[in-house]
């Protein structure tokens, strides 16, 4: 008679994929003085921070075929030079105008967004000084809305979402860092010190060495 013997145990492993999240609200003050400003010239705000990096939302007031057609809204990458260079960041990016609905909002089913754009994902290149064209508002329509445009004023929300590096989990739960830059600090696939790390954490603890 022939033994059989139970399959061995299977072995795992986990990939996780996550994103960072943040959003940023520009509150443009004096819309109709910069009706005057020169047709395509621009204001960038100040560096901000959302979902692990630094952006600049860019305005354009008067940004169309005749001087005050539309006002445009952009957004660049704005990080510094201790970021790896040549590398790029994948985010997803959404605009919208924030209705003046006083301090608490609506009910999200009675809200109604007039002015937004379609979230879509971008690849922001670390060494190019690439603009992502996000919300451009006709401002005959703009001006229709009183609750888009109080008191000379708009507020224009940027939701962004930026791919974290995946990490993979094995050998009992060990994340593994899957990326290409020099400066993580994960444990990566790569390289006799990870394997030392492996042996040392795991295989010799166990041994009680």
């Amino acid at each position: 008679m022939v033994s059989t013997q139970s399959p061995p145990p299977p072995t795992r492993s986990t990939i996780t994929a996550t994103a960072s999240n943040g959003s940023h609200e520009l509150t443009v003050e004096g819309y109709s003085v910069t009706k005057l400003l020169v047709h395509g010239e621009h204001i960038d705000t100040h560096k901000f921070t959302a979902a692990g990096h630094a952006w600049k939302i860019c305005c354009y007031p008067n940004r169309g075929k005749e001087t005050d057609a539309s006002i445009s809204f952009s957004l660049k990458l704005a990080d510094g030079w201790w970021k790896v260079a040549g590398t790029s960041v994948r985010a997803e990016v959404g605009f919208s105008l924030v209705p003046h609905h006083g301090a608490e909002p609506p009910p999200a089913a009675t809200v109604v967004v007039r002015f937004a754009s379609r979230r879509r994902v971008v690849d922001f290149s670390r060494n190019k000084n690439v603009e992502h064209w996000g919300l451009t508002i006709s401002k005959k329509e703009l001006e229709k809305w009183p609750e888009y445009l109080r008191d000379d004023s708009l507020v224009l929300r940027c939701e962004i979402a930026v791919v974290d590096k995946p990490v993979v989990k094995i050998y009992h739960g060990l994340p593994v860092c899957r990326c290409k830059e020099d400066n993580c600090k994960l444990p990566h696939l790569k390289g006799a010190s990870w394997l030392k790390d492996v042996v040392t954490t795991y295989f010799l603890d166990c041994l009680g060495i």
